[in-house]
């Protein structure tokens, strides 16, 4: 048994250190398709590949364990999102895009390293996301109903948020543990890890989302544990898209 489980972390070992050699290509190809927009910003075949490529090395990264890259890829994920929904890929959006990429080059020299310290990333990386975001505030809705999510999402449209959706309960935890939100809006009936074990597992963790604000929607009306705090809890009922943009407007004041 232990000889077989030697050679499992061997293999997985191996597949980081492969991961990791071919992170400066991809980084470079990252380039090429970032300056290639700024040239041509209605390239489409450009913009799909180079999301794609981002969206692949979000997954890499957590599945060799380097949660870092995962969060540089979401928030540059992000920033592609919005340069295409504003059809802007100017000299803003190359320099901040180009920007991630060199984090992301970052990484494979610290990964390296005997204990890696990526602090010094992770304090780059929050300054790139305020720049981005600039004075909206970044939200996550943790729901399984892809239904659910996009009501949400449309009813808070007209607030200056970035908003973020995880269709279940693990992939919601991995991100509330290691990327900054303001606020998350979670779904009780979540598949995976349902809505109060997530953040019964958040607020018992030493994370940066602890204690972040949290509304619960549920169908149910059974009574939250006390031990779980949310800042609203809401029915899934007609008044939801109302109600919901009351309660985020109530933990984000102006």
């Amino acid at each position: 048994m232990t000889t077989n489980m030697n050679a499992f972390q061997a293999l997985l070992k191996g597949m980081r250190e492969d991961f990791l050699a071919e992170l400066p290509e991809r980084c470079d190809s990252c380039d090429e398709l970032i300056l290639a927009l700024e040239r041509t910003p209605d390239d489409r075949e450009a913009f799909n590949e180079l999301y794609r490529g981002v969206h692949s090395l979000k997954g890499s990264g957590g599945t060799h364990g380097l949660s870092i890259i995962t969060s540089l890829c979401h928030q540059l994920e992000n920033l592609l999102s919005d340069a295409d929904a504003k059809e802007d890929f100017g000299a803003a959006f190359a320099s901040r895009a180009l920007a991630y990429v060199d984090l992301l080059r970052q990484v494979e020299t610290v990964a390296k390293q005997g204990k890696p310290d990526y602090s010094t990333i992770e304090a780059e990386l929050e300054t790139l996301r305020q720049l981005t975001l600039q004075r909206r505030k970044a939200g996550l809705i943790a729901e399984s109903s892809t239904v659910m999510a996009g009501l949400c999402q449309k009813a808070l449209e007209a607030l200056p948020l970035q908003l973020t959706v995880a269709s279940d309960g693990m992939t919601a935890l991995a991100q509330l543990l290691h990327e900054p939100f303001d606020f998350v809006i979670v779904g009780r009936e979540l598949k995976e890890l349902n809505g109060i074990a997530l953040m019964a597992a958040l607020q018992a963790a030493q994370a940066r989302n602890k204690n972040i604000p949290a509304i619960l929607v549920s169908s149910k009306r059974d009574a939250v544990p006390d031990h779980v705090r949310f800042s609203a809890t809401l029915s899934r009922d007609q008044k939801l898209a109302v109600n919901l943009v009351a309660a985020v407007r109530a933990v984000l004041p102006e």
